[in-house]
């Protein structure tokens, strides 16, 4: 089908109302922005959509568009609501104003770099907190599963090792956390789509994106970012994998809701899975593409700690006052969120990182299974 073609009839829904109740052997419609090799775009993506298919006999089956080619970054959320897509992947610290509690989750990124850990934390929490729960419904959005990356670093055109380096350097931050911590360090940091950062650095209109190191070879950053800064800042995680339609959503049987969230779980942890075997592919290769992994200096390190320390404590102020969140919910965000590290910590202590079937089998046993499928995202 061409993409005119499908522009075309996602418009028509858009233009009627709510995409109606899912009919057997229809086609619906997919989205992520991020390109085709990234390991969201690849698990939970091309091979969800195969694995859907596969598993309803073709009943549900999902055109699946990569890269922003039908809905860009910025404008997930209303593609989603108005029909123009199914399903999509939403970042959620793109809008703040639409999701301020989100943002308040995506704040604690800083607090666990686990993949893991934190795929599974974020997501029960996004599931089970009734504000988080209220602000998908308010925009239009059906939660369906969340994600983390792996640990973000400094991936820059130029040499930053050390706090006078880093001042006045251009870094595109992946979301609000981040900008704090640049700006607190000297840094400048500027507003534009992950999906630019490559011709930023290309170009020289930014000196440094703050991305996981697999981003050199998965996205091809290494032809245009020759440094790394060895300094872990946190991960990924706001907003929703797959953030469904509500007519879509509603229009399904239980079984189906079912079987769309237990093939999440089982994507979210291949994802993860690529993630970390990309990450141990790139630091074997990135030295022939003539990448250097820089050692942070000590006033650096201070710098960072410093910050992290200072803002963490003031997290739930800094909710109120940016993003109008009310002190209690932005401070229950921030506990349960604690809570359930600490949870899963616990669940995946002592799994092998790359055993897929164990990691599946717990997140699916104590965080997607007890979704009802029978009511979630109905009401």
């Amino acid at each position: 089908m061409k993409l005119a073609t499908i522009r075309g009839a996602a418009l028509a829904i858009t233009l009627s109302g709510a995409i109606a109740a899912p009919a057997a052997g229809a086609e619906y419609i997919a989205n992520n922005f991020l390109d085709q090799n990234h390991p969201f775009s690849v698990f939970n993506y091309t091979e969800w959509a195969k694995d859907v298919a596969k598993a309803t006999n073709g009943d549900l089956t999902f055109k699946v568009f990569l890269g922003g080619s039908l809905v860009p970054a910025r404008s997930t959320l209303p593609g989603i609501r108005d029909g123009l897509a199914t399903v999509a992947y939403h970042a959620g610290t793109y809008t703040p104003s639409e999701l301020p509690i989100t943002n308040v989750l995506a704040d604690m990124s800083l607090y666990n770099s686990d993949i893991y850990v934190t795929l599974a934390a974020s997501t029960e929490v996004s599931f089970k907190n009734a504000a988080i729960q209220a602000e998908y419904k308010k925009v239009g959005v059906v939660y369906g599963g969340g994600y983390s990356t792996s640990p973000y670093l400094l991936l820059c055109r130029t040499k930053v090792s050390s706090l006078a380096e880093l001042k006045g350097k251009r870094l595109r931050m992946p979301g609000s956390l981040w900008d704090r911590w640049g700006v607190a360090l000297g840094a400048v940091s500027v507003n534009v789509p992950s999906s630019e950062i490559f011709t930023g650095l290309e170009r020289g209109t930014l000196d440094c994106g703050m991305n996981p190191l697999e981003s050199l070879k998965s996205r091809s950053w290494w032809d245009v970012a020759k440094y790394v800064v060895d300094l872990p800042l946190g991960v990924y995680f706001s907003g929703p994998m797959w953030g469904y339609n509500p007519g879509f959503w509603k229009g399904l049987k239980p079984e189906q809701r079912a079987m769309l969230l237990d093939h999440s779980a089982r994507a979210s942890v291949r994802s993860s899975m690529a993630y970390i075997r990309n990450t141990l592919e790139t630091e074997k290769e990135m030295g022939a593409k003539g990448v250097q992994m820089l050692k942070p200096t000590a006033d650096l390190v201070a710098a960072s700690d410093k910050f992290i320390d200072a803002d963490a404590k003031e997290l739930g102020k800094m909710s109120q006052q940016k993003f109008k969140v009310d002190l209690a919910v932005a401070e229950g965000v921030v506990a349960e969120y604690k809570a359930s590290v600490a949870k899963w910590e616990k669940l995946f202590a002592g799994v092998d990182p790359m055993d897929e079937q164990k990691r599946y089998e717990i997140l699916k046993k104590e965080l997607f299974d007890k979704i009802d499928p029978k009511t979630y995202g109905l009401n």
